[in-house]
């Protein structure tokens, strides 16, 4: 694919998400006070999905941070490893002419 093609792509999947988070959220906060009809009250199930959708996101975005942050830290430790670990250094490795 493009790389326009992937950055837009990128930018409606962002959007969607977001929509849905702000959609559901003003859902419950609109609805939070209703009336209840009773066991098969369609506000409440709605409110029961919608809390269940947000839950889910929430768990999914947290998943997605703690795996990207144990992936950077894991490169910056592997980074760190080998800076640190410098090779037997000689004169000939350093390549300096011995003269008497």
């Amino acid at each position: 694919m493009s790389k326009r093609r992937n950055i837009a792509l990128s930018w409606i999947v962002a959007t969607v998400f977001s929509l849905v988070i702000f959609c559901s959220s003003a859902f419950i906060i609109v609805h939070a006070e209703h009336d209840c009809g009773g066991e098969d009250c369609s506000v409440c199930l709605e409110l029961a999905k919608l809390h269940k959708t947000l839950h889910e996101l929430g768990t999914a975005v947290a998943g997605t941070i703690i795996l990207a942050l144990m992936t950077f830290i894991i490169a910056a430790l592997c980074k760190i490893t080998v800076c640190s670990r410098h090779a037997h250094i000689t004169l000939i490795s350093l390549k300096v002419e011995l003269l008497d």
